[in-house]
């Protein structure tokens, strides 16, 4: 299988120390009166001693020591909401915006159906071209509506946003478009990101990869590290490559109909105002974690359960590290936001969707493949369980317009269901605003909305885009 042509995985940066140097370093620091020097060379004792003293015996933290960043190009969307970014809290990444996506209107169907038949070569040429096919209705579903739905954003914004000038809704409205057109798009779309993680988590990840996007990517990244520091290469012996078949979510073999907003529901909560931690600064640096006076804030939580879309509101929630979260399953819904459902576009998305699970009940159809292939509009159900200090950082910038409209709702919708059980005027409700209610001003500089911040009535109201 050549994958070459398709995922490129590039390193950009490197700790500046070789791995078993510093992590040697580390561990005689644990058990030295004096700081050690740093090794100048690694022999086979040291190499040695790395090995059955440390990484055998579990003692990884002293590995941790070392990231390494890479730029990975061509991986699918889907493998990364549903792969890099799943489980683990341990990496840092800044992704390529959906928006300079170029499968979005300049696809190219033959580059589509090489990825496929490349990562999923025991699917039949039938069903490969069976899946490509129902890639591009969603595709031209997009290409037509474009124009409409450019308008209607257009007409939102004024509608939403008296603040906002010509040139904002210019350049906004295209975007509000794409944002929620989107829907209709596969996430085998291609993407790009810098990703940056200590060498215990590539090695982890390495072990565990559970799609085939995955296994490419984390093969090339361990095989950059390998080739230059063979000493490590015991590192990556272990992976779960010839496991039997890949992880997907669960899916229901039917289709079960359109929601035109996201679901939410408060599964419980713990909250002492008398031990709440207030974050006084108000820095735009996220100090909550840091301080002993916010320690009380991580034993409190809020327990949730959202249903929203796959790959739009998914994706965007899971940059927020600190919140743990349960596994995600299909529900067979599809989210259909504002602009689509003012367009009319329910009995297409009721056409796409019941094509795409005709495919999911097809035994001969690889799950796999259909989780990789799923429409961003596809939408999923899991639990959130999040600290006060995670969920006052995760609120403040959630309750924002900037933030697209169906994370928005849902954070406005955990905002007031809370708000019904410790009350309006316990101190967390505070935090639970975007910086434009609770300080006054915008914070987004240039990227201000354009909503009228100086009205409070009704400041958590619904929003078309």
């Amino acid at each position: 299988m050549n994958t070459n042509d398709i995922i490129k995985v590039n390193p950009i940066a490197e700790t500046n120390v070789p791995p078993t140097i510093l992590a040697r370093h580390a561990a005689r620091t644990c058990y030295s009166a004096d700081v050690p020097e740093m090794d100048k060379t690694i022999d086979d004792k040291n190499t040695s001693f790395v090995r059955k003293s440390l990484f055998d015996t579990g003692h990884h933290t002293t590995l941790e020591h070392n990231y390494f960043t890479f730029n990975i190009e061509g991986i699918p969307v889907s493998s990364v909401v549903f792969g890099l970014h799943l489980t683990a809290p341990f990496y840092n990444t800044d992704q390529r915006s959906g928006r300079f996506s170029k499968m979005y209107d300049d696809p190219d169907m033959n580059a589509i159906k090489k990825t496929l038949e490349t990562y999923y070569p025991y699917v039949s040429s039938h069903n490969i071209n069976r899946a490509t096919g129902w890639i591009e209705q969603g595709l031209n579903i997009y290409a037509k509506n474009k124009a409409r739905a450019t308008e209607l954003a257009a007409n939102a914004i004024h509608h939403e946003r008296p603040k906002a000038n010509d040139e904002y809704i210019a350049k906004q409205a295209p975007k509000l478009a794409q944002e929620q057109l989107r829907m209709f798009i596969s996430m085998i779309a291609p993407t790009a990101l810098d990703w940056t993680a200590d060498l215990v988590t590539i090695a982890a990840l390495y072990r565990t990869a559970w799609t085939p996007f995955m296994c490419d990517t984390m093969d090339k990244i361990a095989n950059t590290i390998k080739a230059k520091y063979p000493d490590i290469s015991y590192m990556f012996e272990q992976n779960s490559h010839d496991n039997i078949g890949f992880w997907y979510p669960n899916m229901p073999n039917e289709y079960m109909g359109v929601k035109i907003k996201p679901e939410f529901k408060l599964i419980d909560y713990k909250y002492d105002d008398k031990t709440f931690g207030e974050d006084k600064s108000r820095d735009m640096v996220d100090t909550l974690h840091f301080r002993p006076e916010s320690m009380n804030n991580s034993v409190n939580y809020v327990h949730t359960q959202i249903h929203i879309d796959a790959g739009a509101t998914m994706g965007q929630d899971q940059r927020h590290r600190t919140i743990k979260r349960s596994e995600p399953v299909f529900t067979g819904y599809f989210y259909l936001p504002p602009l689509l459902n003012m367009a009319g576009l329910k009995d297409s998305a009721d056409k796409f969707m019941r094509e795409y699970y005709s495919m999911v009940a097809d035994p001969n159809m690889s799950r796999s493949m259909l989780m990789s292939i799923a429409p961003y509009g596809a939408m999923v159900q899991y639990e959130k369980l999040s600290d006060l200090n995670a969920l006052m950082h995760e609120q403040g910038k959630r309750t924002c317009w900037c933030a697209q409209e169906a994370i928005y709702h849902i954070s406005c919708d955990l905002r007031r269901d809370l708000a019904q059980y410790i009350g309006e005027k316990a101190k967390l409700m505070k935090y639970l605003t975007p910086p434009c209610l609770s300080r006054g001003k915008c914070a987004e500089g240039a990227r201000y909305c354009g909503r009228d911040i100086a009205n409070k009535i009704n400041y958590f109201r619904q929003r078309q885009i």
